[in-house]
């Protein structure tokens, strides 16, 4: 069993990640902004948070004791500072993480972070669609906060997110776009997610992942 904090845990990714990982029987600290309701799970492996990651006693507060942080933190505003929140949380957790001694973190970003070429990642294409260059480029903050620590990392970098739980193939790919649909299901991001944090197949790297073909 695994104690982990999940960062955005009201979004679509993370609503996943902490119904799979109470399942897997993992104890799950949910973050988020929103105060608990009806929707909130009852379990005896859940505590929840209501907080803002820009609070970095909240954040250390919830990072303390745990094995394993994980950020499905993210914005719907892709045009103007709002993508910062993405590195601005990172930095928040990993100065928790060096405090409190935690080592290994998973987080969610977007395709634009993996390579093109051996020297060029996808973000610096000619023909990168111009409206996405700013969530691009607000990802690759996290990349290069993770670059600057010492952590043991996974950044788990996406195509188009569909809302959908896990099922059916997908596949995976280091550094790289991984082969398949132009598309990952929240649940199969989230099933990934817990898997890589058991198996530690892909350490201080980044990942591609995609949904299969049926």
């Amino acid at each position: 069993m695994k104690n982990i904090v999940v960062f955005g845990a009201a979004g679509r990714t993370g609503k996943y990640l902490v119904e799979y990982a109470l399942l897997a029987g993992h104890k799950v600290t949910a973050f988020d902004r929103h105060a608990a309701n009806e929707h909130t799970p009852t379990h005896e492996n859940y505590t929840h948070i209501a907080g803002d990651v820009y609070n970095q006693e909240q954040v250390d507060k919830a990072i303390e004791g745990k094995d394993v942080v994980i950020s499905a933190i993210g914005t719907n505003q892709i045009e103007g500072p709002a993508v910062n929140l993405m590195s601005d949380g990172m930095k928040a957790f990993t100065a928790a993480m060096k405090k409190h001694n935690v080592k290994r973190v998973l987080a969610v970003g977007g395709l634009a972070v993996l390579q093109l070429n051996q020297t060029t990642q996808l973000i610096d294409k000619p023909d990168y669609p111009a409206e996405y260059k700013n969530v691009g480029t607000g990802h690759n903050k996290v990349y290069h906060v993770f670059l600057e620590t010492d952590l043991d990392w996974t950044f788990v970098c996406c195509p188009n997110i569909m809302d959908a739980p896990r099922g059916g193939k997908y596949n995976i790919n280091k550094d790289y776009p991984a082969e398949g649909l132009f598309e990952i299901s929240t649940g199969n991001l989230a099933d990934f997610i817990l898997k890589e944090m058991e198996e530690n197949k892909f350490l201080k790297t980044r990942v591609g992942i995609a949904n299969a073909p049926a």
